[in-house]
């Protein structure tokens, strides 16, 4: 009967032993999944720092737009300093042509005198002309006299 009483100690301690393989396995498990997880914490960290990246990578990109922007705004501003030089350039002419045409009102206005003193000559060649007819006139009338 002792005997039976040690194997059946031995079979519930063999049982409890059987338990306890099962616990460490399920242990062992557990701890597997819990490294799992914490891979999967690691994963998702870095697709939260990927996530960070992307937006930032958004702002650049939005930053290299603004500054495209700029650039066009530059060049923009370029182009009106060039026509701003160009209507400087085309005030200078226009003040040069306004000086052209003074002058020219002068030539206009030289040409009238010029044509003025033309007539004034004519009638003074017309006085001389007619002052030579008198002095022969008056030469007639002395040879007339002399002859009377």
């Amino acid at each position: 009967v002792k005997l039976s009483l040690i194997d059946t100690e031995l079979l519930k301690l063999s049982l409890i032993d059987t338990e306890l393989d099962k616990l460490s396995l399920m242990l062992t498990e557990l701890l597997r999944l819990s490294l799992i997880d914490t891979e999967l914490l690691k994963l998702s960290l870095i697709d939260t720092e990927l996530l960070k990246l992307s937006l930032i990578d958004t702002e650049l990109l939005k930053l290299s737009l603004m500054l495209t922007e700029l650039l066009k705004l530059s060049l923009i501003d370029t182009e009106l300093d060039k026509l701003s030089l160009m209507l400087t350039e085309l005030l200078k002419l226009s003040l040069m042509l306004t000086e052209l045409l003074k002058l020219s009102l002068m030539l206009t206005e030289l040409l009238k005198l010029s044509l003025i003193l033309t007539e004034l000559l004519k009638l003074s060649l017309i006085d001389t002309e007619l002052l030579k007819l008198s002095l022969i006139d008056t030469e007639l009338l002395n040879l007339s006299l002399i002859l009377t």
